[in-house]
């Protein structure tokens, strides 16, 4: 492992940490996973950047149809951001099971249905209208 390599790696621990959901101590305010229990979890109370990078990471390495992203908390701002970041890199069809169907669509940039569509069958044609 190169040293840039181990940097990075400590860098994205302080961010990241895999717990099962049952484990965990300590509430986060993003989860990421390709299954609903979402095993990512992401701490980054302020959505400063660190969940960009536990979602470049988490896609670099799963490659998920679905993404599904959820809060621990009540605050779902970060889950919005990265709704968001996800939206503005497109290709990915992104479940929050936290928020309405249509403030999903909306931020993915399609309407209701295709979103629904999508999420029923991630890989058909209302996949590609999502991003």
């Amino acid at each position: 492992m190169s040293v840039m390599q181990s940097v990075i790696r400590k860098i994205l621990s302080v961010f990241v940490e895999e717990t099962p959901v049952s484990g965990m101590a300590a509430a986060n305010n993003l989860r990421i996973g390709a299954t609903p229990e979402c095993p990512v979890a992401v701490n980054d109370p302020h959505g400063d950047g660190g969940f960009q990078l536990a979602i470049d990471k988490f896609l670099r390495e799963e490659s998920p149809d679905l993404i599904f992203l959820r809060s621990d908390t009540d605050d779902l701002s970060v889950v919005r951001k990265a709704l968001a970041y996800l939206s503005r890199r497109g290709q990915e069809v992104v479940v929050v099971e936290q928020l309405p169907d249509a403030e999903v669509a909306a931020a993915l940039g399609v309407g209701v249905r295709e979103y629904q569509s999508a999420v029923i069958n991630p890989n058909g044609d209302a996949a590609a209208l999502v991003g």
